[in-house]
């Protein structure tokens, strides 16, 4: 290996509980007025896990586990965490998992024809459209100066009319190697795209790796690298 790797491992209770609430957000209404239409919105939560190197120098950032930020303010293209919400989860960490400490967050970005205009998942390929804003990008470098972020998980969901079979697999981009994943679920493709940081910018998406191996994505993939 010429290069370090920066290696996400999701656990699979980390991977169940982002996939759930980005499913949650976009199928279920979060408001209590029958007459409103339900629009899919964002949700948002804390990653908490560990870093350390592997015997091949590999910096591996393993998260654990996962919370929901059930009380943020969610919409269609936002999403924001209250006040006092980190605290009293990062209170409950180290009450009772001492042994982790808060790596980053993720949340979601929803699409469909009905909202968005967009008839396939390859629209949201093309588009790129699983990766940070300029907003996310922004809030990211905030919270690396005052909490040490290091990981930023976005979790996309695209709904189509139609079930549609495809393999899970990396997704391939220009300078992407093994940064996002994509896997299907009922009429749903999902993505899972990893952003790294480190001093105070994104490193290139060609020296992360995500590993999940909820859905097949193993840390066999190194031996190739």
């Amino acid at each position: 290996m010429t290069k370090q790797l920066h290696v996400v491992s999701l656990s699979e209770t980390a991977f169940l509980t982002i996939v759930s609430a980005a499913l949650e957000a976009f199928e279920i209404s979060h408001t209590n007025t029958p007459a409103v239409p339900h629009v899919p919105v964002e949700t948002h939560g804390n990653l908490w896990g560990y870093e350390t190197y592997s015997k091949r120098g590999e910096r591996i950032l393993h998260i654990s586990i996962a919370d929901v930020s059930t009380s943020a303010d969610r919409g269609t293209g936002f999403v924001q965490p209250k006040d006092g919400a980190f605290e009293l989860k990062q209170a409950l960490i180290v009450r009772f998992k001492p042994e982790l400490e808060y790596l980053g967050d993720f949340h979601s970005h929803p699409y469909d024809f009905t909202n968005d205009k967009i008839k396939t998942a390859l629209e949201v390929e093309r588009g790129e459209y699983f990766r940070f804003s300029p907003g996310d990008l922004q809030d990211a470098k905030m919270l690396k100066a005052t909490r040490n972020y290091r990981v930023g998980i976005v979790t996309t969901v695209f709904h189509a009319e139609k079930q549609v079979h495809r393999n899970d697999e990396y997704v391939r981009l220009e300078t992407e190697h093994y940064s996002c994943i994509r896997f299907s679920y009922d009429k749903f493709t999902i993505w899972i795209k990893a952003h790294v940081f480190a001093e105070k910018n994104a490193i290139g998406d060609q020296k992360i790796v995500l590993l999940c191996p909820a859905v097949g994505f193993h840390a066999g993939l190194l031996d190739s690298l």
